[in-house]
């Protein structure tokens, strides 16, 4: 059965939306491989037989690692958006028309603005902060302050690692709370898009 002219136009609308968000997938999944490769130097720098690290070198390890989280979760959540309505988890207090054909593939004017809001939100909380914590990090690690004995560098380095990893998987729930809360009016409506 084909579809109206005004569902066909926000059909075609849905698809640009679709690889707006495809495009920005690809872009954080291109910062967490910077992200990771500066991980990757990172951790051959302690593995080295080197007397001293620069003071902040710790530090910026856990930056990094808690970068890395972010940007897997940006990965993760823009994925979630692109899958077809088709598949959405739906509500089940939602209305159904009980007339006309069925509407569970099509996307609305709402979903579109929905979709557009929840892109811009996660790309902002995640992977641009993310970017500006890699970028911050390499550059305090190279920043020539005082040194540290490597002993105490490889110490600091795992307790800020796991350190960052902690704040970093916190500050993802924080996200995954205030996607909801960003959008309460949707957040009751028939179509949830990411949980």
């Amino acid at each position: 059965m084909p579809l109206p002219p005004e569902q066909e136009w926000i059909e075609t609308i849905g698809d640009q939306l679709r690889a707006k968000i495809s495009s920005k997938f690809t872009t954080a999944t291109f910062l967490a491989g910077f992200s990771l490769t500066v991980l990757t130097g990172q951790v051959f720098a302690l593995c080295q037989d080197v007397e001293r690290l620069p003071l902040l070198f710790a530090p910026s390890v856990g930056a990094v690692f808690g970068a890395f989280v972010l940007f897997v979760e940006a990965i993760v959540k823009l994925d979630e958006l692109t899958m077809p309505k088709r598949f959405w988890t739906e509500d089940a207090n939602a209305f159904r028309p009980t007339f006309g054909p069925p509407v569970s593939g099509c996307w609305t004017n709402d979903d579109l603005w929905e979709l557009q809001k929840r892109m811009i939100f996660l790309w902002q909380r995640l992977a641009i902060i993310a970017t500006f914590i890699t970028a911050l990090a390499a550059l305090t690690m190279l920043y020539p302050w005082s040194r540290v004995t490597i002993d105490s560098a490889r110490f600091w380095s795992f307790i800020c690692a796991a350190c960052g990893v902690i704040g970093a998987a916190s500050y993802v729930q924080w996200v995954r709370s205030a996607v909801c809360k960003n959008s309460a009016d949707s957040c009751d409506r028939s179509i949830r898009l990411i949980r």
